[in-house]
């Protein structure tokens, strides 16, 4: 066999590698997204830090966060409903479509970009939690 024969194998080889890791990481969004109580939005471990687009999800006792270009099928996050605090909107467009909010448990700080719409149910879904044993 030649180098050319070689090089287009190697190319070839590399071409179906690359198409078999975007399809998994295609379908492992849509089936993330696909869950019930599912949410576009984007995170940040702090303020100087840069956005990560992602899917949260709503569980009955947690909060999940899952990057949205990753390998893994573990969320990067959770957090549990009880004991979360949401804090305020913080809206930086004109229109406010957008939110910022600070998610809080116990010393555990995350910040969260949602749609206003999405905002209303994070809350919604923290104080409908179900009853608490003294």
């Amino acid at each position: 066999m030649s180098l050319i024969h070689v090089l287009i194998a190697v190319v070839v080889l590399f071409a179906c590698a690359a198409v078999i890791l975007w399809a998994y990481m295609n379908v492992r969004a849509r089936r993330i997204a696909a869950r019930l109580g599912a949410f576009r939005c984007w995170s940040r471990p702090d303020h100087h830090a840069g956005w990560t687009a992602g899917i949260g999800v709503y569980g009955v006792e947690e909060l999940q966060w899952y990057r949205l270009v990753a390998m893994s099928l573990k969320p990067v996050y959770s957090i549990p409903r009880r004991g979360m605090e949401v804090s305020a909107p913080i809206s930086h467009s004109d229109d406010g479509a957008m939110v910022e909010v600070r998610l809080a448990y116990g010393e555990h700080r995350y910040e969260v970009a949602v749609e206003r719409l999405t905002y209303n149910g994070l809350v919604s879904w923290v104080e409908s939690g179900p009853p608490r044993r003294p």
